[in-house]
């Protein structure tokens, strides 16, 4: 018998108000206070971490979007939203870190004013 594959899960929080990649990772921080944050490769990315080996949801960035078409054309299943929006676009690990990063997510986005948008579920 296989084990069922698990894959890392993109996440998206579309934010009412203007937001930066510090900010989204700051909320997400608030999920646990025993997580940590890092900059990757001194870029715009942050990751947040359980520990220095466990990333439980990374901020591979964010942008400003001024038209709902390319919302709705992107996801079509979002919720209408007054533009302009901040898009971050996130993903989290295969597994039980993953699964702890998309909680964080789902707490973030009311601390953003933010529509969080799990892809696969």
């Amino acid at each position: 018998m296989r084990s069922a594959v698990t894959v890392p899960r993109d996440v998206t929080l579309l934010c009412r108000e203007a937001v930066e990649t510090r900010d989204v990772a700051e909320a997400l921080l608030l999920h646990d206070e025993t997580w940590g944050v890092r900059a990757l490769d001194d870029g715009p990315m942050m990751q947040v971490c359980r520990d220095a080996t466990h990333p439980v949801i990374t901020v591979l960035g964010v942008r400003r979007v001024d038209s709902l078409d390319e919302v709705e054309r992107i996801l079509p299943d979002a919720p209408t939203l007054s533009t302009p929006l901040w898009w971050v676009d996130t993903v989290t690990p295969a597994g039980a870190d993953g699964e702890s990063g998309i909680s964080a997510a789902l707490e973030a986005a009311l601390d953003l004013d933010a529509v969080c948008i799990v892809h696969g579920d």
